[in-house]
């Protein structure tokens, strides 16, 4: 009995564990955009490093997702430092984002 007890606590655990892993999870770049707020935060705090927010949104609306991906790469050898989710994350919201969005542009 008691160790039927520990089985399903183990397979609990491993549940929950998985749970907590896809709610975690980084929005892919293909899919739905991510939330505004991360956009924006992402965007102040890794791409105004090197760039004016008004070369950024000067590209909104004019590249595709590849384009994006693309640009992003490029920042990366340049020095740029993002992670693989933060790379996913703004690649979907600045590909997503129409011309002028307030999200990047103010």
């Amino acid at each position: 009995m008691e160790r039927i007890k520990k089985i399903i606590q183990y397979l609990f655990l491993v549940m929950a564990i998985l749970v907590l892993v896809s709610a975690c999870s980084s929005s892919p770049v293909t899919g739905e955009a991510p939330a505004e707020a991360v956009c924006s935060a992402i965007v102040d705090a890794k791409c105004v490093r090197c760039h004016y927010k008004t070369r950024i949104c000067d590209a909104l609306g004019t590249k595709s997702i590849r384009k994006w991906k693309k640009s992003i790469k490029f920042m990366i050898k340049q020095g740029a430092d993002l992670t693989e989710d933060e790379q996913n994350t703004v690649i979907a919201c600045l590909s997503s984002l129409p011309e002028g969005s307030n999200v990047v542009c103010q």
